[in-house]
């Protein structure tokens, strides 16, 4: 019996040991129920703003997965999240392109690159998770299978990068429709049509200071047909020239129209367009080729403060003659001596081809101080327009100029003679000369390699079937007819177009829809 007590002893110790582990199982397990069923429902309140969010829940990271990143400490910066079961990282991806960028909700990441991070996302498909590529970190544990995109427009969650590239519009993605539209639009694809309601947009008699070559009406010639048709695109309804509007867009600037004659002929009519609406407030002199747009005179007239120059420039480039022969020597290297009169414009239209197609207009050429007399032609005019380009690139400030290069109009010499033409060519299958299609590819491809931009007027086309509208025989007044000019153009007439669709382009920069291809 005296061992009675020693087992009681333990028997006391031993249901108290039961009791603690009991209890500590059932501690145990239901501390683990109560966070697995709250993980399966939880929602976080989404930020105030996504710059700043850092969704730290979707991947359990360690303090060094993202080296100099400072953990988040305030609930608040959560995205919105609903968190299912999660599984280890032992998984693969497909190469797929992310449908939205919404889908990878990161921002302020450090030490990874925004270009080749816009690259490599991927969607979350399934059990699948994205390598994103970046520098310094390690495969996560667990994932967040579903994560809801921000509702607004605004909350960019990839906001934070810096220098990202723009996503590119997914193929299922439509845009929007009016953009579309005009964005597509190549103002100079499209037909002739015939007008007489429309078209001209002034007359002749309004601009007594027309030069004889343009003012065909006042050199005798009988018909009116070629006034009558306007250019029609295919894509998009061209707007019609409101003289009043472009004034308004031009006020207070400095235009400057350079190049051959035929560039003349565009200043003429772009002078006359304006002048026809306000012939009182307005000022041109022929003699130095300026229209002026007064200032004002009275608080009930518009100050519109504009100025219209022509400047003479056929080659662009630099022309040295010697006072001796008479010859001609083009100085490929080195830009027109009229150079500095453009300087400051906020609007330059160019314009050269002609006298290059003309072998009788030059007799050698000067590059590198060397002279060259058998030169091609395809070689001379490339380091000319380099020249150009090379000036354009140095002296244009483009948050306050904006350039643009008239294509070639080509003339009718030959089989398609303008003399006694009344009608616009109707074959399409007509074919610019070797010479003109040759000029028009250097000009293309030397606005396309330039770091400048300068938007091209490809009225090359359009212009070829208007053998009808030129000044032929009517260029100057004289009882007995010259020859037929082919080169130049009666007014109103093509230029006019040309001046429509300068002022189509400068309305549709304004929302972005315009198409030169």
């Amino acid at each position: 019996m005296g061992s009675y007590p020693t087992i009681i002893d333990r028997w006391w110790l031993v249901t108290f040991a039961g009791f603690i582990l009991v209890l500590l199982f059932f501690i145990s397990h239901n501390h683990s129920g109560y966070n697995v069923s709250e993980l399966r429902n939880l929602t976080v309140p989404k930020p105030a703003s996504t710059r700043d969010t850092m969704p730290d829940m979707m991947f359990p990271m360690s303090s060094n997965y993202i080296d100099n990143k400072e953990p988040t400490k305030s609930s608040d910066l959560f995205a919105k999240l609903e968190l299912q079961s999660c599984m280890p990282s032992n998984f693969s991806y497909t190469e797929k392109p992310a449908t939205y960028s919404s889908q990878v909700p990161f921002s302020d990441l450090q030490n990874s690159e925004p270009s080749d991070f816009s690259e490599n996302v991927k969607p979350v498909v399934l059990s699948q998770v994205p390598s994103l590529n970046l520098q310094n970190s390690r495969t996560s544990i667990f994932i967040a299978r579903k994560i809801k995109p921000a509702t607004s427009s605004s909350q960019d969650p990839l906001s934070g990068l810096k220098n990202r590239k723009p996503s590119k519009i997914d193929d299922d993605e439509k845009p929007n429709t009016v953009e579309k539209k005009i964005g597509r639009c190549n103002i100079f694809d499209g037909k002739w049509v015939y007008d007489p309601e429309e078209s001209p947009l002034y007359d002749s008699a309004m601009c007594p200071f027309l030069s004889d070559r343009a003012s065909c009406q006042r050199n005798g010639r009988p018909d009116k047909e070629y006034e009558r048709w306007r250019w029609e695109a295919n894509e998009c309804k061209i707007p019609r020239f409101d003289a009043k509007d472009l004034l308004e867009r031009l006020r207070g600037k400095r235009v400057v129209i350079v190049g051959d004659s035929i560039n003349f002929g565009q200043w003429e009519s772009l002078a006359c367009l304006l002048y026809s609406v306000i012939p009182d407030k307005s000022h041109v002199d022929a003699r130095n080729r300026v229209f002026t747009a007064k200032l004002r005179e009275h608080y009930s007239y518009p100050s519109y403060d504009l100025i219209v120059e022509s400047r003479w420039a056929e080659f662009l480039v630099e022309v040295i003659v010697n006072k001796t022969s008479g010859k001609k020597i083009l100085k490929l290297d080195s830009l027109s001596s009229t150079a500095w009169q453009w300087k400051g414009a906020d609007i330059m239209v160019f314009n050269t081809g002609h006298w290059w197609m003309n072998r009788q207009r030059w007799d050698s050429f000067l590059y590198k101080q060397k002279l060259h007399t058998d030169m091609k032609l395809e070689r001379a005019f490339k380091l000319a327009m380099r020249t150009w380009a090379r000036w354009i690139e140095k002296n244009v400030d483009t948050s306050k100029t904006t350039v643009f290069f008239r294509g070639m109009s080509p003339s009718h010499s030959g089989r398609s003679k303008c003399y006694r033409a009344t009608q616009p060519i109707k074959d399409e299958s007509f074919k610019l000369k070797f010479s003109e299609s040759l000029i028009k590819g250097i000009v293309e491809r030397t606005i396309q390699g330039m770091r400048t931009p300068v938007k091209y007027l490809n009225i090359t086309k359009l212009t070829e079937y208007r053998k009808d509208a030129h000044s032929s025989i009517y260029w100057m007044r004289k009882k007995f007819r010259p020859s037929s000019d082919c080169s130049h153009w009666c007014l109103p007439g093509v230029p006019d177009t040309w001046n429509n669709l300068l002022y189509a382009t400068m309305v549709f920069d304004s929302s972005r829809g315009i198409s030169n291809s």
